[in-house]
C-alpha cells in the first residue's frame, strides 16, 4: 500500500501554487499537469491513480461528500510525511522490537508444538507398518508389430509389523530437474492430486512383489526408461493411504494432524507463509489472539498515519477496501 500511495504526486504539487488549493475532483488543467510532471515523472502514475478513485470509486455526489475537504496540497503534505523514512525508521524499529516483547515467545511454543507433531506422525505413520520399494520397470510388447503394449512397476512391499490383510498405497513421479518447481501454493496442489493409487487385496506376512500397470501420463515418462536411469533421472515418492491390519482398517486420515500444523510444515521455509500459519497455531490450538510482526507493525503505522491526517488516511485505503468486499 505504501508503495501504491507513493506513486501520487509528493514532490511536485507542493512547489506549484495553483494546483495546491484545487480539490480533488477538479481534474487538473493540461499546463499545470505539464508543470507537475516536470518535477517528477512519476507524478504522471500517480495523476493515473487518482483519477481511478474519483472516477471509478467515487463516481456519484453523496460517495464525493466524504472527502469535499481534500485538496491537491493537502494530499502531497500527507504524502510527504507518509514517505519519509527518517521519521518512519526508527519508530517502526520500536514497533518491531515492542512485537518481539509481546509475541515473540510464542514462536518457541509453536516450535514445541510442531516438534510433537512431528514425532506423533513419525511413531504413527502407515509407513511403520510397510517398507515399499520399486525394483522393476516391466514392459509388455505386441506379438507382431513389436511395440509397447503395457508398462507395469513392480514394488516389493515388506511387512514391519506382521501381517497386513490390504494396502492401498500411492506413487508420484517427478523429474528432478523440476524438483525446486513446486514453492508455489498452485505446484503443491497439483502434485497432491498427480498420484496414481494402487490396491493389494491379498493379505501378506512375508515380502511380497505386485504388478500395477501405469496409466497413460506416467506412461510416456517410462516408455524410454529402465529402473536404473528411471532412479538417475526422476524422484519417486510414496504415499501409503490406507491399511488393514488384524480387522482394523487404518488411514492417514485418523492422526487427525491440525490442519494448521500440517500447513505450518509446508511452509516452515517461506518466512512470509510461516509466519501467517504461526499466527493461525497461536489463534487455533493455544486460544490466543496473535499478530505477526507485519501486522503489527502495520496496525501501528497506520495509527501514526491516521493521527496525521485520517481523511487522508482514508481516502488511499479505498481502493484496498474495494477489494476486500
Amino acid at each position: 500500500m505504501k508503495k501504491f500511495i507513493l506513486l501520487i504526486f509528493v514532490a511536485g504539487l507542493m512547489s506549484c501554487g495553483s494546483p495546491q488549493k484545487k480539490s480533488i475532483f477538479e481534474p487538473l488543467t493540461f499546463d499545470e499537469l505539464q508543470s507537475v510532471v516536470k518535477e517528477d515523472s512519476v507524478i504522471a502514475e500517480g495523476y493515473k491513480v487518482m483519477q481511478y478513485i474519483r472516477d471509478s470509486l467515487l463516481r456519484t455526489d453523496i460517495d464525493k461528500v466524504k472527502w469535499a475537504d481534500l485538496s491537491y496540497g493537502r494530499m502531497a503534505k500527507y504524502l510527504k510525511f507518509e514517505a519519509d523514512s527518517e521519521y518512519f525508521k526508527p519508530l517502526n524499529k520500536k514497533f518491531a522490537d515492542d512485537w518481539q516483547k509481546i509475541y515473540g515467545p510464542y514462536t518457541l511454543k509453536v516450535d514445541s508444538i510442531s516438534d510433537y507433531w512431528k514425532k506423533y506422525k513419525t511413531e504413527n505413520s502407515l509407513e511403520n507398518y510397510v517398507r515399499i520399494e520399486l525394483v522393476e520397470i516391466k514392459k509388455t510388447y505386441y506379438e507382431y508389430i513389436g511395440g509397447i503394449e503395457n508398462i507395469y512397476l513392480v514394488f516389493k512391499l515388506t511387512p514391519l509389523k506382521g501381517r497386513i490383510e490390504q494396502i492401498r498405497f500411492g506413487y508420484r513421479i517427478q523429474a528432478k530437474i523440476n524438483e525446486s518447481n513446486e514453492s508455489d501454493e498452485y505446484s503443491k496442489l497439483l502434485s497432491r492430486l498427480n498420484y496414481s493409487w494402487c490396491i493389494k487385496s491379498d493379505p501378506f506376512s512375508q515380502p511380497t512383489v505386485g504388478y500395477w500397470e501405469v496409466d497413460y501420463k506416467n506412461e510416456e515418462i517410462l516408455e524410454s526408461e529402465n529402473l536404473q536411469s528411471f532412479k538417475r533421472d526422476y524422484n519417486l515418492f510414496i504415499e501409503v493411504d490406507e491399511i488393514r491390519k488384524d480387522g482394523q482398517n487404518l488411514s492417514s486420515d485418523d492422526l487427525n494432524i491440525p490442519e494448521s500444523v500440517e500447513s505450518y510444515w509446508e511452509y516452515e521455509n517461506e518466512d512470509f507463509l510461516k509466519q501467517y500459519y504461526i499466527r493461525e497455531i497461536v489463534r487455533n490450538i493455544l486460544k490466543i489472539e496473535y499478530m505477526t510482526e507485519s501486522e503489527y507493525i502495520g496496525q501501528k503505522t497506520d495509527s501514526v498515519l491516521k493521527k496525521k491526517d485520517q481523511l487522508c488516511y482514508e481516502f488511499f485505503q479505498l481502493p484496498i477496501k474495494m477489494l476486500e468486499i
